[in-house]
């Protein structure tokens, strides 16, 4: 166990808060009327519509803003983890937990730090497969938790925020940085497809000094893939439409073939320029690379093999059919069918392009690599900070929640007090709480209805707030709950008992009904 700084204790999730889970919610209670449904894909991305649901809802199933929900169902790495409650008062989905803590005693955002801290611990224990895993309510309610005082808390949370909005105009300049390299190839493929990528005094500045061909005018031939099946291993690899990456051949995910026939048909040759005439997104079909003989290789069926003549480069072809104009082109001609986009031989053979002479066509080919690599460099220093500035956020949030942010005060109360507090009203006797919602209205219980209920003393703070009047509430809204009071008092209904402290003063009445004579 980790040495705790001063004023902290060792406790549990489940020793400082209540966990109500969600509502079972089938497809046929979903409608586009009354309270939002959070799902856990809503928590994930911001963006993602609701679901709604316009019937009765048990009060504990509410959501209001600056809950503390985790979600405890999905995939690892994606779904799993607390958040923030911030939108409309909305109905909670299964799978979620409503993380219901003492204000007093726990800061929400502290205790959604601390619990996504241990979101490995959580993994690592839950049950299911790979895909698809859950947190029992036991283990998540086991998880050991370092608790500052409530003081400190505050403290590491306004650290933690000002750290995090440095990191996120961080993360935002480097965001900047990778438009602006992406930007970068777009330039680059734009000048090599109008040649004014030629060096100054050597650009064509119209089409009648370079002349304007078809990819038929220079293919020795055009040719469509294998449509065999693929294997794990084998003699040769077989290249699909996931090996183009970026305008070049990624050879990390391979496939391979063993049948000559099929290798004697479609075995590649140095200088094939692939294009990907099937896609799922439209933004990407079209997308083309050379093959450079890398390794030997066949291409499969949703690619098309265009063999040059002499008087083209195939860098020269490829960069230009990759290039702003070709990426519209393709996205012109594309046929969409059962969720794929599609361009076929024809349409292919139709793109024209400038054709200057093999030398220039060189000199572009030349200053593109050039420029590419240098893009790439620059993408991979950005690669590089994004991954420094996550181990660096990692870190801040590992030493916050340790006490090694020196917050720490030796005037705090110290954390025992609060968990002592906390312990205590978890012992209180519990009463459920029955308000429902018909669409946008609520039915309340009376306060007979209340004692009825619980069925031992309850204090009157207690009953008010399941009456539902809340901290500052005008004299209009408490007058109904002192009316109720008085008439079960004049009816001879209702004891009240005085409850006081160690030293004899008075803190409130608990109230019952008399038992029925």
């Amino acid at each position: 166990m980790k040495k705790l700084p001063p004023g902290w204790v060792q406790t549990s999730i489940g020793a400082i808060a209540d966990l109500i889970n969600g509502r079972a919610f089938k497809p046929s209670d979903w409608g586009t009327k009354g309270l939002p449904i959070i799902r856990i894909q809503n928590l994930n991305r911001r963006d993602t519509p609701f679901n709604y649901f316009q019937g009765e809802v048990d009060e504990k199933h509410l959501v209001r803003d600056g809950d503390l929900l985790f979600a405890w169902s999905g995939t690892p790495g994606t779904s799993f983890g607390a958040h923030i409650w911030r939108g409309p008062e909305s109905v909670l989905n299964q799978h979620i937990f409503n993380v219901r803590v003492d204000p007093k005693a726990i800061n929400r955002e502290f205790f959604r730090a601390a619990i996504n801290h241990t979101l490995d611990q959580q993994i690592a224990k839950a049950h299911g497969g790979a895909g698809l895993r859950h947190v029992t309510k036991a283990a998540f309610e086991a998880t050991p938790i370092m608790l500052p005082p409530l003081a400190e808390q505050n403290r590491i949370v306004e650290r933690l925020n000002a750290y995090e909005l440095r990191i996120a105009a961080i993360r935002s300049s480097l965001n900047e940085a990778g438009v602006a390299v992406e930007r970068g190839r777009s330039s680059l493929l734009a000048a090599a497809y109008d040649l004014s990528l030629l060096p100054s005094g050597k650009a064509y500045s119209s089409t009648d000094k370079a002349q304007v061909v078809s990819v038929a005018d220079i293919a020795l031939s055009i040719a469509y893939g294998s449509s065999a099946k693929s294997a794990p291993t084998g003699k040769v690899v077989v290249l699909r439409m996931g090996n183009i990456q970026r305008g070049e051949l990624d050879w990390t995910d391979l496939v391979f073939t063993s049948d000559e026939k099929e290798i004697d048909r479609y075995l590649l040759k140095p200088g094939d320029v692939l294009f990907n005439r099937t896609n799922g997104s439209p933004q990407l079909v079209g997308k083309t690379a050379v093959y450079h003989g890398e390794k030997p290789a066949i291409h499969a069926g949703y690619l098309i093999r265009i063999r040059c003549a002499e008087r083209v480069l195939p860098d020269y072809l490829s960069y230009c059919i990759n290039s702003p104009a070709g990426r519209e082109y393709c996205f012109a001609v594309r046929s969409d069918s059962a969720g794929q986009s599609n361009i076929n031989a024809k349409k292919l053979a139709a793109f024209q392009l400038q054709c200057p002479s093999l030398k220039e066509q060189q000199v572009i080919v030349d200053l593109v690599r050039s420029g590419m690599r240098r893009l790439a460099t620059g993408e991979a220093a950005i690669a590089q900070a994004f991954q420094m500035l996550e181990r660096l956020s990692a870190r801040m949030i590992e030493e916050a929640l340790t006490g090694r942010l020196s917050t720490n005060h030796s005037s705090d109360e110290p954390a025992s007090m609060q968990l002592d507090r906390l312990m205590a009203m978890k012992q209180k006797p519990k009463i459920r709480i029955l308000t429902r919602r018909i669409g946008a209205k609520s039915m309340k219980r009376t306060v007979l209805e209340i004692l009825q209920e619980a069925k031992v003393p309850v204090s009157a703070q207690q009953v008010a707030e399941l009456y539902g009047i809340k901290e500052g509430a005008a004299p209009e809204e408490v007058e109904p709950f002192y009316a109720e009071l008085r008439a079960l008092e004049q009816e001879g209904r209702l004891i009240a008992e005085p409850f006081k402290d160690d030293a004899g003063m008075k803190l409130g009445d608990r109230l019952q009904l008399k038992a029925a004579g």
